[in-house]
């Protein structure tokens, strides 16, 4: 699997798992070649995850501040 299929298919699930929403339903699926490179290791992309889900989102028209909660949730301060 190529890295650009692995981010794909990871953004996919995250962007399901987070909304519901197929990654294949929204406008641009291309960002993610954009971001992977080759030469990438897999812990980078997964690093990634949430900064390809935010651009995706953002770009279908997505309201920014929901799009933040869903791909920076902040965490409980106790």
């Amino acid at each position: 699997m190529s890295n650009v299929s692995y981010a794909q298919h990871k953004v996919g699930q995250f962007i399901m798992n987070k909304t519901g929403i197929s990654f294949m339903e929204l406008p641009d699926t291309s960002t993610v070649s954009d971001w992977v490179e080759d030469d990438m290791q897999i812990d980078e992309i997964d690093n990634i995850i949430p900064d390809l889900a935010w651009e995706i989102l953002d770009d279908s028209g997505m309201d920014r501040d929901l799009v933040n909660s869903i791909c920076y949730p902040m965490e409980d301060i106790d």
